[in-house]
């Protein structure tokens, strides 16, 4: 049945016009959708880098001189317009107050990152278990890019956040008078002969409860204030190798927690102070990352490092303008954001009094579209790229089935609508795909500026010639697509992600 006080209470979260009642949304045609896509949906950095390593031919990127240029950005990199603009409210409302490009794509992964960690007692059922909406996410940028906007995207838990820590302030501040009870009754205790004074009983300390857990952590450390959240909690970090310091220090070992994680594995640790052996049964685990690309090295050092597969990566495109940091609608992003904070904090407690979790599913269609798409997705990253991917196309179902989640589960509160069983609508489906996708080409160029296993000499198969480049140019400025292109030039039409490429380069 449908909560009638949850939906007067939580109508209250929109700000924004409604987009009109299901009913007359646009309903998602999966075949529709696939047809618009482009030719091949690799993007043009998302390609095998076809030249050989001593290629002559000069880099795009640098001028004569050495210096580094800006290359263009597909614009199949950016979030459209049409994503934003069907998030549920307290996503875009958050969005849309930004000023600038940069500024909303920063803040939508690192809230979806965010919110991930907002959402206790949410889950759904995926291949052969239940998993909760948590999500891994990483943005790249170059330094002083416009990643330090990320942080408006922490405002949206800091409010739960704070009242954590408060809460654990009043519980300590009780503790240390109890404390200091307990050694006086002991020492009378002590000094009693008679036998009539009873032994105190010592108290017990109250485990420090936050939602942000720091990184500069060290793994027990971390770990235990996950188990003092009920294993739940978010680790945010700017600077991504705070983590990675974090991560060598412990020799690895905090690395495999976060592996495992990410699909609620348990995570064992022994607290030597007390001499305990301590286990996380049900880890549920969001992480926000943000650093330059050298940095991610440290903690991601080659493809094969499991948490590459685990993350979702969002590269920026530095702004070549100044931007404006005079500004004056910035003067409002405290009180906004902080009031946002405020309307995830009621859903967050919410959520956390629930005896029993919601439940989140796909429709019978959404489920036949989901396999079609990803087994799609993986065919063409195993022809374009490298069959070595086939698991990290696996794990983007899993995340792309969590934003499903996560955008459901806001739906309802926005609506009212909250009941066990929540079913995603078609809106909701169509954009956590979008997002995922867009999210995909990003992940796939991260993983060809990665560190790889040598493949052998196979420099020469896939040798740059000028003069083909040139013929390629020719021929794309006649109307010519991709795959006819790479049949005249490379002899072979399913070499067209060749040509994108190098076209796009």
């Amino acid at each position: 049945m449908t909560n009638d006080a949850s939906r007067d209470k939580y109508t209250r979260l929109k700000r924004t016009p409604d987009i009109g009642p299901t009913a007359q949304r646009p309903n998602f045609d999966f075949d529709v959708w696939q047809a618009n896509q482009p030719e091949t949906s690799i993007p043009i950095d998302d390609l095998r880098r076809d030249a050989e390593p001593g290629s002559t031919e000069p880099d795009s990127t640098e001028s004569a001189n050495g210096f580094q240029m800006e290359t263009e950005t597909s614009e199949t990199e950016y979030f459209t317009q049409d994503i934003y603009n069907n998030l549920p409210d307290l996503l875009k409302n958050g969005c849309s107050i930004l000023t600038d490009r940069i500024e909303k794509e920063v803040f939508l992964v690192g809230s979806l990152g965010v919110v991930s960690g907002l959402l206790p007692n949410v889950r759904g059922f995926y291949d052969t278990r239940f998993y909760s909406s948590n999500l891994y996410c990483y943005i790249l940028a170059r330094y002083g890019s416009g990643k330090g906007s990320l942080n408006l995207s922490y405002w949206l838990g800091a409010v739960v956040h704070r009242r954590k820590k408060e809460k654990y302030q009043q519980a300590l501040t009780h503790y240390k008078a109890d404390l200091t009870r307990y050694r006086k009754d002991l020492k009378r205790y002590q000094q009693d002969k008679t036998g009539n004074v009873e032994e105190p009983i010592e108290p017990t300390e109250p485990p420090l409860t936050v939602l942000f857990i720091p990184a500069n952590n060290s793994r027990t450390g971390a770990f235990e204030m996950l188990n003092n959240n009920e294993g739940r909690g978010i680790i945010f970090e700017t600077e991504g190798d705070t983590l990675a310091e974090t991560v060598k220090q412990d020799y690895g070992n905090y690395s495999d927690g976060l592996r495992k994680a990410f699909h609620h594995e348990p995570i064992t640790y022994y607290r030597r102070t007390s001499k305990e052996y301590c286990e996380i049964e049900n880890p549920q685990l969001s992480v926000v990352l943000s650093s330059t690309f050298d940095q991610l090295l440290s903690l991601i050092p080659t493809v094969q490092n499991g948490l590459f597969s685990r993350f979702l990566f969002y590269e920026l495109t530095p702004n070549p303008k100044f931007k404006d940091v005079f500004d004056s609608r910035k003067s409002e992003y405290p009180a906004f954001f902080n009031g946002l904070g405020e309307q995830f904090a009621e859903i967050y407690d919410h959520l956390s009094g629930l005896a029993e979790p919601l439940t989140i599913q796909l429709t019978t269609d959404q489920q036949r579209q989901f396999v079609q798409l990803f087994q799609q997705w993986k065919d063409e990253i195993r022809e374009y790229v490298s069959e070595d991917l086939d698991g990290s196309v696996n794990r983007l179902g899993l995340i792309a089935f969590r934003v499903a989640t996560i955008l459901t589960t806001l739906r309802a509160f926005e609506t009212g609508e909250i009941t066990a069983v929540l079913t995603c609508n078609d809106l909701d489906f169509d954009n956590a795909l979008r997002i995922v996708e867009t999210l995909k080409r990003h992940a796939l160029r991260v993983f060809y500026r990665l560190p790889k296993p040598k493949e052998g000499n196979t420099g020469n198969k896939y040798a740059v010639k000028a003069d083909q480049l040139a013929k390629a140019r020719q021929l794309f400025s006649q109307g010519k697509n991709y795959a006819e292109i790479a049949a005249e030039v490379l002899g072979d039409a399913k070499k067209k992600g060749t040509i994108w490429k190098w076209l796009k380069a």
